[in-house]
């Protein structure tokens, strides 16, 4: 039945993209042409030859969304990434479109015409599949289109499994029932579920509760224990999950699938930038800092003959520091302390108050306008716009030791805002704390996430606060 009704979802979001799509292909026409906003053009193809295309243009674009994956299931996948996928089936989509409309058409299509269809089609999507997002969410918010789940184990790996399941009611799992072969665990309670055993039971349990996942919490010579039920369960048709046993590892990345030869392999360390989220990030990168280079042109003149007119000593200061693969790289910034900052030759960390700063530099370090040269680090490739900030390997090996998953921060490129400074942590500020934040952001990237830190970096800049 539940997978009938799936069945009945996905049609239905299929039909709607494609009631969109055709609405967006007449609207742009009218929009162009007909509402007076643009100025008409010669030699316009009539509205019949428009519609003519209008069933190709629907093919094409719903191929796209299957192949990009816009209709996989979505019921535990992050907003933030729902929305990646909406962007890229729109950017593929279109592209495609363009290709079809070159070789269709005698006469070129309106550039103007096809930049409308560019948006509408994307707003469209949007609100097409965050419509259904919503209404399926509320749906399951209050009981309807729910998939129960079974948990092996009843150990504190399981119980943190089904506290964050339950935490959130909008993804529609509910669980069943814990099942274990430990003494005392049948026939009673575990956060108001009931516990069966022993496992050799779950096929007949699965099939009396008509469960539609099982979650596999235990480890070692336990887990090798249940495999053969776990056999028997996915021959009725049931999902299998496995929780890795991996330790502390588990705590440092998302796990990932990499198949080499016949082996499927489990990583919990890997980079979340690979393929097509390396590009899209590097050229993002590339093109927004040579635009802000261009538009922070003459500020950054100015700002360097204040630092030449005020102080003795170079415009820019160079420092190592250490990016992504933990390569090192000079990091290029205005100079705002005086020359014999560090002529001790051991470094120190800013501080709030510290008496090598400059008066120009104060000023520079409170708005972060000393980071603006960073700009060329950006389009060298050695920094993104938005990562964890970059440290020297002085403090690298210091802070390595005392945290354990330090590290991982070069797993991205470092950046010039990051997710812990638009969160107030900046500066003098806990490390432990700054390094969560790094971590979350690792853990949790994606290209809207980039652009949300980067809508709220000025605001912050602005505030000015915990700058040193």
């Amino acid at each position: 039945m539940l997978r009938r009704y799936a069945t009945f979802v996905s049609f239905f979001r299929v039909v709607f993209d494609a009631f969109i799509v055709v609405c967006v292909w007449v609207l742009s026409y009218h929009v162009r042409y007909n509402l007076g906003i643009f100025s008409a053009a010669k030699g316009v193809s009539g509205f019949d030859k428009h519609l003519i295309l209008t069933f190709p243009v629907v093919l094409i674009c719903l191929l796209c969304y299957f192949f990009t994956g816009l209709y996989k299931p979505k019921r535990t996948q992050n907003i933030l990434f729902h929305l990646v996928e909406i962007f890229k089936a729109s950017v593929f989509s279109w592209l495609f479109l363009l290709t079809f409309l070159y070789y269709a058409q005698d006469e070129p299509y309106s550039r103007k015409l096809l930049f409308l269809m560019a948006i509408m089609l994307f707003i469209g999507l949007l609100l097409s599949h965050f419509f259904s997002l919503a209404v399926m969410r509320f749906l399951r918010s209050r009981g309807y289109n729910l998939r129960y789940y079974a948990v092996i184990g009843t150990g504190l790996r399981s119980q943190q499994l089904v506290g964050d399941i339950e935490g959130m009611k909008m993804i529609g799992l509910r669980c069943a029932f814990f099942i274990d072969d430990l003494h005392g665990s049948a026939d009673r309670e575990l956060m108001g579920f009931p516990v069966f055993g022993p496992i050799e039971k779950l096929p007949e349990l699965v099939k009396a509760k008509s469960i539609d996942e099982v979650y596999l919490t235990l480890g070692g010579a336990e887990a090798q224990k249940a495999y053969p039920v776990l056999k028997a369960v996915q021959s009725l048709g049931v999902t299998v999950r496995i929780i890795p046993d991996w330790g502390d590892l588990a705590s440092i990345s998302d796990a990932r699938i990499t198949s080499i030869g016949s082996q499927v392999l489990f990583s919990a360390g890997d980079s979340p930038l690979d393929g097509f989220n390396m590009i899209l990030k590097d050229v993002f990168d590339s093109v927004v800092a040579l635009l802000l280079l261009v538009v922070f042109a003459i500020p950054m003149v100015i700002i360097a003959i204040l630092i030449k007119r005020t102080s003795k000593g170079a415009v820019f200061y160079k420092q190592k520091r250490i990016g992504f693969g933990r390569q090192e790289f000079e990091i290029i910034k205005f100079r705002t302390m005086l020359p014999e900052a560090e002529s001790d030759g051991i470094p120190k960390l800013a501080s709030g108050n510290d008496s090598r700063r400059t008066a120009v530099g104060i000023w520079l370090r409170r708005f972060s306008l000393d980071e603006l040269p960073q700009f060329m680090n950006v389009l060298k490739g050695q920094m993104s716009l938005v990562g964890p900030r970059p440290e020297r390997p002085f403090f690298i090996k210091q802070f390595s030791t005392e945290y354990q998953d330090y590290m991982f921060r070069h797993k991205v490129k470092a950046g010039m805002t990051g997710w812990a400074q638009v969160n107030g942590l900046r500066g003098d500020t806990s490390l432990k704390k700054r390094l969560l934040y790094d971590m979350y952001y690792v853990r949790n990237w994606s290209f809207m996430l980039d652009i949300l830190i980067l809508l709220r970096t000025p605001w912050h800049v602005l505030k000015g606060k915990n700058a040193s």
